[in-house]
């Protein structure tokens, strides 16, 4: 090939870089596809035209372009354009580039619109990481946008992510160049602080990533484009104030807090890079469950309404806790090895100083499941130490997200799950079950936050429960990091029951009437739970207490327990037994507060509904008469 291509300005560059076709043009400049025929690989040319510019800036252009290539060959990321060379040609620099086979994420959005909320994660935890990188080396970029992301062959595996263009980033070494009628960056993406006037640093950077995916979510960046009227767009983006996202779903608390006014409360490109990915990777679904959850029951189906799943599901999650427990070793036998997610180091600084007052519900925040359909608080349809939503899925389906606290005792019980750190904290994601799928936030005094998604109705078999649950995690991870765990008034001030002790309803010998051999009672987070546990043998007996709905005739059948009203249900493995014992009413409707003793054994229904209706009747007469 000895031609020039079409708009080229010569066919070989610095007798080395033959250009073979133009891939993009912008305000200084090309960039071609080219040939190195020294080395024999494809390498990209951005090409600065000094001669189109006014002769005050070709100073600058030649400047930036320079510093460009100084910045960029400083920076070696796999999610960074790498640059191999800066060459002239009739007196104008041109950059060796690294070539990718690629579209810019500008160019798909124009073409498609929007992207769904898990592939934006995806892309922009590759952006984060790359800022991360570049602030890392003292490095700002000051552009970021969706042009200046490469998306290079797209898969099922996900796009490769890249970020290009440093042309006007600055380092703290070196002072940023502009000049007076110079107006660097893209105004659309522009932080607050930027768009005053006020300068760029690395936390403007991360106000553009999330920017840049706020507009892959929705169409548009937060304030709009407003090519026509540049001042005016500024002084909205000035103001600050960004609108929620509405399509966001998962992705929605995390771009509120990139996109925050202040630029000390956002993220750091690290922690968004965390936060981003635990999103990305919550799609996905395989692997095996850990032991013992393939041995719990399946939520059944409600025969009036998702109330009463609602309830099944919610012990389900909590007494599975107790059914993944590790082999406990028997006393003089050395101690047990650790569970895989058990916290071995402080955790972050968070702590809970009186169970009795510490608000779940502070940690549940309703704008980040909006995504996923219509949520709605119900704090009185819960153990006593969570909050619940209930979302309404567009599809007719049904999902309750679960704030709740753990102690100590509770989450070394599980065994698996993948940890990180995010912010200081250690988290932890477990595979999913058939209808739930949890994760945890461990805090600094040992206690812990579940994060649990439950599926009551799923018409499209669709509900993707794991990123629900990671989106609900984001969410409270970022109430901790934020304003903390908040107050409520203390349940002992309403509910005789919370003042009790769970383990004190039943002793020794009643516990031995269904099992031999078995740990000391264990007890959850407030006293509101406890659980005995035998050696190695996977039976257990659990005692919870919760407040619910008026018990119904899909609850099981109808018994007395002591003078208490209940109900028991033999379910797979398993005999779930409820009492109450005390009627309220809450926004309107009537509640129960009441008492689940579970009891997981080896011997048929009958017989686990016999030793759990012995032991239900054993706790409910250590109670007061029920009110």
């Amino acid at each position: 090939m000895t031609g020039i291509p079409d708009g080229a300005p010569v066919a070989v560059v610095a007798g080395r870089y033959r250009l073979r076709e133009l891939v993009g043009t912008g305000g200084m400049g090309a960039v071609w596809r080219a040939g190195d025929e020294l080395l024999g690989r494809e390498v990209a040319l951005k090409q600065v035209r000094l001669a189109d510019q006014p002769a005050s800036d070709i100073a600058l252009a030649r400047e930036r372009i320079m510093r460009e290539a100084r910045i960029a060959a400083a920076l070696h990321h796999p999610h960074i354009v790498s640059i191999f060379d800066v060459v002239l040609e009739d007196g104008e620099p041109w950059l060796v580039l690294e070539f990718l086979p690629s579209r810019s994420l500008g160019s798909v959005l124009a073409e498609r619109g929007t992207l769904p909320p898990i592939e934006v994660a995806g892309i922009g935890a590759d952006v984060a990481a790359a800022l991360a990188a570049a602030h890392a080396a003292g490095i700002v970029h000051r552009d970021v946008k969706p042009d200046n992301v490469l998306l290079s062959r797209p898969s099922a595996a996900g796009p490769v992510v890249k970020l290009t263009d440093f042309g006007i980033a600055h380092t703290a070494a070196a002072p940023a160049i502009t000049a007076t009628h110079v107006l660097t960056g893209t105004p659309a993406y522009f932080a607050p602080e930027t768009a005053r006037g006020e300068g760029t640093d690395a936390r403007s950077d991360v106000y553009s990533l999330g920017a840049t995916l706020y507009a892959a979510v929705e169409g548009r960046p937060p304030f709009g484009t407003d090519t026509g009227n540049v001042l005016a767009l500024l002084a909205r983006i000035g103001r600050g104030g960004a609108p929620l996202p509405q399509k966001a779903g998962p992705l929605a608390e995390v771009l509120r807090h990139l996109t925050a006014d202040d630029p000390a409360a956002r993220p750091t490109a690290t922690q968004a890079h965390t936060a981003l990915r635990a999103i990305a990777d919550g799609r996905a679904q395989a692997g095996p469950p850990p032991a013992g959850l393939d041995a719990a029951p399946a939520v059944k189906r409600p025969r009036r309404g998702p109330r009463v799943a609602a309830a099944v599901a919610a012990a389900l999650v909590v007494v599975a806790g107790v059914v993944v427990a590790v082999a406990v070793s028997r006393p003089g036998a050395g101690p047990a090895d650790p569970p895989a997610a058990a916290p071995t180091t402080a955790p972050a600084t968070a702590i809970i100083a009186n169970p009795d007052t510490a608000d779940p519900c502070s940690l549940l925040d309703l704008e980040s499941v909006k995504g996923f359909g219509s949520p709605s608080l119900d704090p009185d349809n819960v153990l006593f130490a969570g909050c619940r939503a209930d979302i309404a899925r567009p599809d007719g389906g049904a999902v309750g997200l679960t704030v709740a606290f753990e102690n100590q005792l509770e989450t070394k019980q599980i065994a698996g799950g993948t940890r990180w750190e995010e912010s200081g904290y250690p988290i932890v994601r477990y595979p999913p079950g058939e209808n739930f799928c949890e994760q945890r936030i461990l805090l600094g005094d040992g206690n812990a936050v579940l994060v649990s998604a439950v599926r009551y109705e799923d018409p499209s078999g669709t509900t993707d429960l794991c990123a629900i649950a990671t989106a609900g995690r984001v969410a409270a991870l970022s109430r901790l990091l934020t304003t903390g765990i908040g107050e409520r008034q203390p349940l002992t001030a309403t509910s005789p029951l919370a003042g009790i002790p769970a383990c004190s309803l039943l002793t020794a010998e009643d516990i031995a009437t269904a099992m031999i051999d078995t740990t000391p009672p264990q007890p959850h987070f407030g006293d509101w739970g406890c659980n005995w546990n035998s050696y190695g043998l996977g039976d257990s007996v659990v005692v919870t207490y919760y407040r619910g709905y008026p018990l119904g005739n899909e609850d099981g059948t109808a018994a007395d327990f002591a003078g208490h009203p209940g109900a028991v249900l033999a379910r797979e493995g398993n005999c779930w037994v409820q009492f109450v014992q005390r009627s309220y009413t809450a926004r309107g409707t009537d509640r129960v507060e009441a008492v689940w003793v579970t009891y997981w054994g080896s011997e048929p229904g009958d017989q686990l509904c016999r030793i759990a209706t012995n032991l239900a009747t054993a706790a409910a007469s250590r109670l007061p008469p029920p009110s």
